[in-house]
């Protein structure tokens, strides 16, 4: 049948939809089906097909409709071959009724064949079309939201699984399973699911199955389309989802679909990794205002998720003192070993492709994110890691860079001194952007630092920094592009493209912190003084 070709993959609306619109007027002169129209074109020419994509709704006054038999049959069939969905003949102002010819030819190579009365202009029945595809694209975003909605909330329900699969079944009305890569697993059927994959399925299933299979198929059992697609990792937890039904699949089908699978994947690569609960560290912190002993080693299972851990049984290759020198930046509390922790800080690469926050090894489960300032800027992510001592984390760090990651580590601290190893990735972080390479405290750290007491220290930067040092947002922002354009020398380009804002806008904050301060940041000492400012100014930027 014309027009059939495709129909499961474009959006279109049945020809009867507009066939039995009352305010066209629309006469069927030759019924070959009810075919997908894509779109309602008017076209006077000989020979259109050359002009056409398959699908329409072809429309013609029959301007030079007046040639043989012959004539009319390679013009038909030029439609049919094109893949038009019909042919729809206006009876004026050329012709009173369709050419007999041309209702034969029709009929004869299936293609259907309309006529259109003379107070029907064929701009209506373009736009006909165009109502009914927004009407039916309209109902599929809020089929395909409702579909969304309904999976979320199923991830969330106890047996997650049995749920998506339900959810997927029902959207797609059709069936769904999951068939594990382990017989010993179990596996899950909705209602209308094969018992037992047919030897094709069975083929494809373990074909997917393999480590080196590929990732869908598409096959046809028991009269319905099988669509199979791959979820989960390792090898040994893999499974393959199963979605059948009669009919193709349509783009939101499809969407729905993907999304499923997606969450499938998710669930049975989370299924045993949920990170321990962390009740003694928070009653610790809650209740006690720091941690016991106890609380200390739930601090470390939290913070270190390698293999070989602290809360795997697989030792450690290298003690978590290596490479810890005497200094902790200033830190109280010890300055590397066991029981120490440093924080991460961390922001994707301004230019070039990165990995998601999802997929990036950061190796333990504190994680959290910060917004930045600048439209459209990604926010900073910090992590509480584990101290390993400074090889093990300049490997860490360069695994980071290699997934398109800027990353900055504070020095070593006790629990009650991360707020500090924060703030001071915080300010290794700006150079680390600036630079454009991963910096890690221990081999970029003030040789004065050890010398200086934090509290003065502290006292110090609030009295240079001056209105600078409140803790409003403005103040904030001040600071923050007071370091950056510091990090970049005084580049109003680069500091700019590092904020997120206009060149211009640099310009003003700078002007304005100067007028604040009463600083000439011409001056080459007073921009050091500020810089040492703002490494040891006490408060979150």
């Amino acid at each position: 049948m014309a027009g059939k070709k495709g129909r499961a993959e474009s959006r279109n609306v049945p020809l009867s939809v507009i066939t039995d619109r009352r305010d066209l007027g629309l006469h069927t002169l030759v019924d070959a089906g009810d075919p997908g129209i894509a779109w309602a074109v008017a076209s006077e020419l000989t020979d259109p097909a050359a002009y056409l994509r398959g699908g329409e709704l072809l429309l013609t006054a029959g301007i030079d409709m007046s040639g043989s038999a012959e004539q009319i049959r390679d013009y038909v069939a030029s439609l049919v071959r094109v893949g038009v969905g019909a042919l729809g003949f206006g009876v004026a102002p050329f012709h009173r009724s369709a050419p007999t010819p041309l209702v034969e030819q029709c009929s004869a190579q299936g293609l259907p064949l309309l006529e259109v009365p003379a107070p029907t202009p064929f701009a209506a029945v373009s736009r006909a079309v165009g109502e009914e595809l927004e009407e039916r694209h309209l109902r599929d975003v809020r089929r395909l939201g409702e579909a969304h909605q309904e999976l979320a909330l199923a991830v969330g329900a106890p047996a997650p699984v049995e749920r998506v699969l339900s959810v997927l079944a029902a959207s797609l009305d059709g069936w769904a399973a999951l068939d594990p890569a382990d017989p010993a697993l179990p596996s899950h059927r909705t209602p209308g699911a094969p018992a037992r994959p047919g030897p094709e399925l069975r083929f494809l299933l373990d074909k997917l199955n393999g480590p080196s299979g590929p990732r869908s198929a598409k096959a046809t059992s028991g009269g319905d389309e099988v669509f199979l697609h791959t979820v989960g990792a390792p090898q040994e937890r893999r499974g393959v989802v199963l979605v059948g039904r009669t009919e193709p699949l349509g783009i939101t089908d499809r969407a729905v679909l993907r999304t499923a699978t997606a969450l499938l994947d998710l669930l049975s690569r989370t299924g045993d990794e949920e990170p321990p609960v962390p009740g003694p560290v928070i009653t610790g912190l809650l209740l006690d205002g720091g941690l016991g002993e106890e609380a200390a080693a739930g601090l470390a299972g939290l913070t270190d998720t390698r293999t070989g851990g602290p809360h795997s049984p697989v030792p450690r290759s290298a003690p978590a003192s290596e490479g810890a020198g005497p200094r902790s930046g200033g830190v109280r509390g010890p300055s590397g070993g066991p029981g120490t922790h440093r924080v991460l800080r961390t922001v994707p690469v301004a230019r070039g492709r990165h990995s998601a926050l999802g997929e990036l090894p950061l190796e333990t489960y504190l994680i959290d994110r910060v917004p930045e300032a600048g439209e459209g800027r990604a926010p900073t992510v910090r992590a509480v890691l584990t101290d390993r001592g400074e090889s093990a984390h300049r490997e860490h760090l360069d695994l980071l860079r290699s997934h398109g990651w800027i990353a900055a580590l504070g020095p070593p601290a006790s629990p009650e001194g991360l707020p500090g190893s924060d703030r001071k990735a915080a300010a290794l972080l700006v150079r680390a952007r600036a630079m454009g390479a991963p910096l890690l405290w221990e081999q970029d750290t003030d040789p004065f630092e050890a010398l200086m007491d934090p509290g003065a220290a502290a006292a110090l930067s609030r009295e240079l920094l001056g209105p600078l040092a409140e803790r409003t947002d403005t103040a904030r922002s001040l600071r923050r592009t007071l370091r950056t354009w510091l990090a970049r020398h005084g580049n109003w380009d680069r500091a700019a493209a590092d904020l997120g804002v206009h060149r211009n806008s640099v310009r003003y904050r700078i002007g304005k912190i100067e007028r604040d301060t009463g600083v000439d940041l011409a001056d080459a000492e007073q921009r050091m003084r500020l810089w040492f400012a703002l490494g040891r100014h006490g408060s979150e930027d």
